[in-house]
């Protein structure tokens, strides 16, 4: 038998961790002298070790390697802490290869540009949201204050609302009517009040632009997002949402702050679509 450090050496596995081992209930020395407490390892411990080792490889937590090491190791358990394994790998394989296209976007630009980007866009879980709205066609962007003055007569028993937002259903350069919903952010229900109605808005995966400044260099943002989302591969699936975070919706200066959205989808593959 070997002490715990001549076993140490030979199997390259630290003094920690053999003690850890015994600890946890993983790899029990062959004995312990009671009088002095060294542990001694035989050479018939190797090949429970190794599989130990291997599990580690494997990328198996300690809990799973010793829930797997009791008794006769059944397959059935192998198989499953082994698929698990797979599909956690395979997740991370794709948030790592969605973070390289990132990494590459961003050099593309720089090289290009000579500049960081004046933009960043990030894909962000919109939730669900209690809102009031009014839906109408305007003839220009500035009308939609008019929107939000009606709902605030409306809602006045229900206290200040947390923000202001809007979803533009169409857009000047789409037609020549605007459609705009605006919408106010509820912190608790109140009944709809007559073209003003209560909803949840409902939650979107999104592509999300911070854009800082006023009207005249907003469209940047909003055609910085609308080509990432084409060089992502993805879609509008939805249309576009404004949050004034700061400001309204028409904003002069550089103080406005608005976050855009666009919901989005994965576009469709070409090989898959119909003939």
């Amino acid at each position: 038998m070997f002490r715990i450090g001549d076993f140490s050496k030979l199997t390259q596995v630290s003094v920690k961790a053999l003690r850890f081992y015994d600890e946890v209930g993983l790899l029990k020395p062959t004995y312990v002298d009671s009088d002095t407490g060294y542990r001694y390892y035989s050479a018939t411990l190797l090949p429970r070790l190794n599989r130990i080792l291997a599990f580690k490889e494997l990328g198996l937590s300690l809990g799973e390697i010793v829930h797997l090491l009791e008794g006769d190791l059944p397959v059935d358990r192998v198989r499953e802490s082994l698929q698990n394994r797979r599909t956690e790998l395979a997740r991370r394989i794709e948030r790592e290869r969605a973070q390289l296209a990132e990494v590459e976007s961003w050099l593309a630009l720089i090289e290009q540009a000579g500049r960081v980007p004046d933009y960043e866009i990030t894909i962000k879980r919109v939730a669900p949201r209690l809102v009031a709205s009014v839906r109408d066609t305007l003839s220009s962007y500035a009308d939609a204050d008019e929107l939000f003055d009606e709902l605030h007569s409306h809602f006045k028993q229900g206290g200040a609302p947390l923000a202001r937002g809007a979803v533009w259903h169409t857009c000047a350069n789409q037609r020549r009517s605007i459609d705009c919903e605006a919408i106010v952010f509820l912190r608790e229900p109140v009944r709809s009040n007559g073209r003003a109605q209560v909803y949840e808005l409902p939650g979107a995966s999104g592509a999300c632009v911070i854009h800082q400044g006023g009207d005249e260099t907003c469209e940047r943002a909003h055609l910085a997002a609308r080509l990432w989302i084409k060089s992502h591969g993805y879609a509008i699936a939805g249309p576009n949402r404004e949050l004034y975070w700061q400001g309204d919706v028409a904003q002069d200066g550089g103080s406005g702050v608005t976050e855009i959205q666009y919901p989005i989808i994965h576009a469709p593959s070409a090989g898959s679509a119909g003939h």
